[in-house]
């Protein structure tokens, strides 16, 4: 009985030191090798791009005004996913995982009902999220395919471009401050309503636009019990946290399971400096690299970036040592398969690296 106390003893403590990973289970991703990134989010789907270019279809303008983006416009887009051919066109291409946006942080469109939103926000079902539950019928259709889902979630620190979703959780309209304890236990009852809703359906959590401090309080509804919410829906979840100053390190110790790695600006041609040797992980997590692959940033473009051969070199660089990478092609609006010109390197690249 003593040993046995004491071998308890030292794997709680293991757990609890400094750097070390959260308790999902990566070894799926490793296996996977490489998945990609939908970047599905409405002003992307209305030509918008947060970097300024000339090949957008509003060059100079970052973001649409609020009158382009109805809640009819984002049912139809929403409704006009091709799943089916959205699936074939993963399995083709021998994808490891699908990380897909089931939200933005800015304008509070979700791709999926969500009451706890509606409530809290005052929004009726169908205005700020999706009547269609696209996350679900991914998931449905993936999973038998043998690929995993993982889903992106944005606005869990606050949505500053939409003022109804910010006075309803209490937010900081300028977003400059973490949340308060009233707002995080908002956010949370989203969170757990998605959660609790697919289970072992999706494989993991991205969370995107992290404010330092934010979810870092010890008050019962920090970080901790973000990840009790999702572990206890699906014990085997993973998740990650983008935080700008640290996408190739662990955030909350204990929590996080794989780096964010997220490139927002334009990764090199050259690729031999993002590798986890050039840019090595801080803690015992996996590491992922994540870029775009088209001539505009996520999700837009009528181009690809990058030559097949450089992205299959640095697909099989990073696998080799030790981490994995998420990659991001231009998809059609309408339909959201992903562009010709995307899907046969996609193609390319699952023979090359699987």
């Amino acid at each position: 009985m003593g040993k046995k106390l004491i071998l308890i003893g030292t794997i709680l403590l293991l757990l609890h030191l400094p750097g070390l990973a959260g308790p999902g289970n990566t070894d799926w991703m490793s296996k996977g090798k490489y998945g990609i990134f939908m970047h599905y989010q409405y002003r992307i789907m209305l030509g918008y791009c947060q970097i300024n270019t000339t090949l957008t279809a509003h060059p100079g303008e970052q973001y649409p005004p609020a009158s382009a983006m109805t809640s009819e416009g984002w049912n139809q887009f929403i409704d006009g996913f091709d799943v089916k051919g959205f699936a074939a066109q993963m399995t083709s291409a021998k994808v490891g995982w699908v990380l897909f946006c089931i939200n933005d942080g800015s304008f509070a469109f979700h791709c999926a009902p969500n009451h706890a939103f509606d409530s809290i926000t005052g929004y009726k079902p169908g205005e700020k999220c999706s009547k269609r539950d696209l996350i679900m019928d991914l998931a449905n259709a993936l999973n038998p395919k043998g690929i995993k889902l993982i889903v992106y979630m944005s606005g869990m620190y606050g949505y500053p471009r939409d003022e109804r979703s910010a006075l309803g959780f209490g937010d900081d309209p300028q977003y400059r401050k973490a949340p308060t304890l009233s707002s995080r236990k908002k956010h949370l009852l989203v969170l757990k309503e998605y959660a609790d809703r697919y289970c072992s359906k999706i494989a993991g959590w991205w969370f995107d636009g992290v404010i330092s401090g934010g979810y870092a309080e010890n008050d019962g509804y920090g970080h901790e019990k973000l990840a009790s919410i999702i572990h206890k829906a699906n014990p085997l979840s993973v998740i990650a946290f983008n935080f700008s100053d640290k996408v190739f390190g662990c955030l909350f110790t204990g929590v996080d399971d794989y780096t964010s790695g997220d490139q927002w600006s334009p990764a090199p041609l050259n690729l031999d400096n993002l590798t986890p040797k050039t840019q090595p992980v801080t803690g015992d997590i996996l590491w992922c690299g994540k870029i775009y692959c088209g001539n505009i940033y996520h999700g837009l473009g009528n181009a690809n970036r990058y030559t097949d051969d450089a992205l299959i070199k640095w697909i099989r660089t990073c696998n080799q040592e030790g981490g994995v990478c998420t990659l991001d092609w231009p998809f059609d609006p309408k339909t959201g398969l992903i562009k010709d010109f995307g899907k046969k390197q996609m193609i390319k690249i699952g023979k090359a690296v699987k």
